[in-house]
């Protein structure tokens, strides 16, 4: 029924695939009626073959490409206490530092609110507007990043 190297998708007890989706490979048999999963994060499961349905590859990888998505370290508020750190960097002007730091904040919330929306929704259902709202925050943030980056190293550029 069942063989090594099968992609297969986790169910629940009413036999619905788990939210949010779980999928692996088989590993190893043990009868008919249990195998070994080897599961993307390299972790291992010992399963009844009643609580999976194989898949194909592409629906495989479909699975597995959003969920390395939703995983995706999104940035982080920034920490500072801005006036300490504009009064730092005096070549600066303050109120560019602060029109940074103000886009900066509006930036990781869109991103916070997207990414939330995905782990309801699903990325397929996600509008137009939104989806332009969030890429323009991903170029945003890039850009403010830079900005804090070549005033202090310690602050990370995203890799979005």
């Amino acid at each position: 029924m069942y063989k090594k190297g099968d992609k297969v998708i986790l169910l629940d007890y009413s036999g619905k695939p788990v939210v949010p989706n779980i999928v692996a490979v088989i590993e190893d048999v043990f009868g008919n009626d249990r195998v070994r999963l080897l599961l993307p994060d390299n972790g291992c499961c010992m399963e009844f073959v009643d609580r999976f349905e194989k898949i194909d590859e592409k629906k495989y990888d479909e699975i597995l490409h959003s969920v390395k998505e939703n995983e995706k370290n999104l940035p982080v508020d920034l920490q500072l206490d801005i006036r300490k750190f504009a009064a730092k960097h005096p070549r600066r002007r303050k109120d560019e530092i602060l029109n940074m730091f103000d886009q900066d904040k509006r930036y990781i919330s869109i991103l916070q609110a997207y990414s939330g929306r995905v782990m309801m929704y699903g990325e397929e259902n996600i509008n137009e507007h939104f989806l332009y709202e969030y890429n323009d925050a991903v170029r945003g943030i890039i850009k403010t990043r830079t900005f804090f980056h070549e005033l202090d190293e310690s602050i990370p550029v995203p890799d979005l």
